[in-house]
């Protein structure tokens, strides 16, 4: 078992997440629909707030630079499931995230796709895009599942 490398998880992620915060990029009506749950602080299902089924796996962690970010158990757990799985970095802003002043904003993303069609190198973004592609991700990942959960095979 590996230990904490900083003893603490860190809530930067999940205080952008949150739909106070979001609402700034996507307008509050789709930022209501940005639902997800940690499991370990590190690791989120995005889900559809309607029918409570998973939508994507992301695997977050703080960008201190690194190159890499371990997230195989995750990896194999989106291809076992068909969902969609991301390596998110975020570098925390100087500035407060004006939705929860007690912790930092994000100033930037770096984001690669890990299932399906894995990235090789990293996509630096900014948050309202990041807000936007979420948007984007749960559209096609719920619209995969009414499809599946609809067709006689499944």
């Amino acid at each position: 078992m590996q230990e904490e490398r900083f003893n603490t998880r860190d809530l930067t992620y999940s205080a952008w997440h949150r739909r106070l915060s979001t609402r700034r990029f996507v307008g509050i009506e789709k930022a209501q629909s940005l639902a997800m749950i940690d499991l370990d602080g590190a690791l989120y299902i995005e889900y559809d707030d309607g029918s409570k089924r998973p939508v994507a796996l992301i695997e977050t962690a703080i960008d201190v630079g690194q190159q890499y970010k371990t997230a195989t158990v995750v990896m194999n757990l989106a291809k076992m499931s068909g969902l969609p799985c991301y390596c998110v970095l975020y570098t925390c802003a100087n500035d407060p995230n004006p939705a929860n002043p007690l912790m930092p904003d994000i100033s930037q993303f770096r984001v690669k796709r890990l299932w399906p069609r894995p990235e090789k190198l990293w996509r630096q973004i900014e948050p309202a895009e990041w807000a936007n592609a979420l948007v984007k991700i749960r559209t096609w990942s719920a619209r995969r599942l009414d499809k599946a959960a609809n067709d006689s095979v499944y």
